[in-house]
């Protein structure tokens, strides 16, 4: 009997979206530190982002011993957070000129500000944030305001500064599916309540 999980996201086939990402060519170099919660969660939207990305490097856990193999190698010279903070430069319309390594943090906002407290050297590096993001399209999960993005919308924004000679739209086609299969599982009965 064949598994009702797809083999490559782990998610139900039903929600699955692998068949609907495309690979992108000439992105940046993007690091996700994904919360473990996060990790098989059915309406994250991080697995759109790694089907349409293959070079993106995803780190799962906490804690500096989870995060080793980039902390050491980000350095504030070359690697920003893409992260709100008191001391954040905005995005857009220019991204910070050395920095070749992006750092996103994956989790709900709690968790995402804890991964960010456990570890200093991430407080270390130039941080950015998003001074005129779109809005969200991404209506599934709930949002702490009008300005937060899903992860993958976060990283097409970023990519879209970061790096304009790449085409964003896999992504935002990802999510779209994603979007639409979510809908379809939805019972009819729960779908206006």
């Amino acid at each position: 009997m064949a598994s009702r999980h797809c083999p490559s996201c782990g998610v139900h086939r039903r929600l699955c979206v692998c068949d609907a990402c495309q690979a992108m060519v000439r992105a940046p170099e993007i690091w996700v530190l994904q919360h473990p919660q996060e990790r098989h969660h059915s309406k994250g939207t991080l697995r759109i982002a790694q089907g349409c990305l293959p070079q993106m490097r995803v780190l799962v856990g906490e804690h500096l011993d989870d995060f080793a193999p980039l902390s050491q190698l980000a350095r504030p010279d070359d690697t920003a957070l893409v992260f709100p903070t008191p001391h954040s430069v905005a995005l857009e319309p220019a991204p910070p000129g050395a920095i070749r390594r992006w750092v996103i943090i994956d989790g709900t906002w709690r968790k995402a500000r804890k991964i960010l407290h456990c570890n200093p050297w991430l407080q270390a590096l130039p941080c950015v944030h998003f001074a005129q993001p779109p809005e969200s399209r991404y209506h599934i999960r709930k949002r702490p305001g009008p300005q937060a993005l899903s992860t993958v919308e976060s990283i097409a924004w970023l990519i879209r500064h970061a790096a304009p000679c790449c085409d964003v739209t896999p992504l935002y086609r990802g999510l779209e599916v994603l979007i639409d299969r979510r809908r379809a599982a939805i019972p009819e009965n729960r779908k206006n309540a």
